[in-house]
């Protein structure tokens, strides 16, 4: 006779030690329930696991419900803003750069980069996404470009507008030194006509 099990004993064998540690106790691997029953680490993990799951549905909940159709929303925003640039006058720019500082707080979650607005959903879902990530940052690069020379075009205006209005509160104060230098100029654009 053989002192080494057959498989089927040592399941047999592991089936039975298994039933003694659980009339004994179970060597401190229970601990017991909210009813006063024994629960084993398994079941605990899976009522954690359980727990976890629900708590992941409802975040994907929420996107699905909030976050995707608010992002979706504000992506049209920032289409029609670039669009409607020239009709409105440049007013739009003001919401560019409002959806520019958004995307800085609240991230991307519901505020896209600049450029991808312009892909379609379906496009950017098919895929991996390889494709419209490419096209997104070629029009994010434009679109960034394109958005700071028409800040620095406000900017200069701005300034220009402001310098004409500090000018004109100068020569309400004071014309006659205004006046005295314009005669001044005319005196010295007659004068050197003759010379």
């Amino acid at each position: 006779m053989s002192n080494t099990l057959s498989p089927d004993e040592q399941i047999a064998m592991a089936g039975r030690l298994r039933q003694e540690k659980m009339e004994e106790g179970g060597g401190g691997q229970e601990e017991e329930g909210e009813a006063g029953q024994p629960r084993s680490l398994r079941e605990r993990v899976m009522a954690a696991r359980r727990a976890m799951d629900i708590k992941q549905r409802a975040k994907d909940k929420i996107k699905e419900k909030i976050t995707e159709p608010a992002k979706q929303g504000t992506n049209s925003a920032l289409r029609w803003a670039w669009t409607t640039l020239i009709p409105s006058w440049g007013l739009s720019l003001i919401y560019i750069n409002l959806h520019v500082f958004l995307k800085m707080v609240f991230g991307e979650k519901l505020f896209c980069k600049l450029g991808d607005e312009w892909i379609p959903k379906q496009i950017s879902q098919a895929g991996g996404g390889e494709a419209a990530k490419t096209a997104g940052t070629a029009f994010g690069i434009v679109e960034v470009m394109g958005l700071v020379l028409l800040d620095l075009v406000v900017l200069i205006i701005i300034l220009g507008v402001l310098g004409l209005f500090l000018l004109m509160c100068d020569i309400i104060q004071n014309p006659l030194s205004y006046i005295g230098k314009a005669l001044g100029m005319a005196w010295d654009a007659i004068t050197g006509i003759g010379k």
